[in-house]
């Protein structure tokens, strides 16, 4: 009776195995951030001309 060939692991169960438990961060795309920090000096702007204007007027 020939023994049976030893079977290697599928490629997936490796990969599988290796993969963080943990929750992996999404990052904003560059453009986001980009966009993000001109609304705020936008903001930030307008603020200064409430400021010295004597608000909305």
């Amino acid at each position: 009776m020939p023994s049976a060939p030893s079977r290697a692991p599928a490629p997936n169960a490796a990969a599988h195995a290796e993969r963080p438990v943990e929750p992996v961060l999404r990052i904003l795309p560059l453009g986001s951030g980009l966009v993000l920090i001109g609304l705020g000096l936008g903001l930030a702007f307008v603020a200064l001309r409430m400021r010295q204007g004597g608000g909305l007027s």
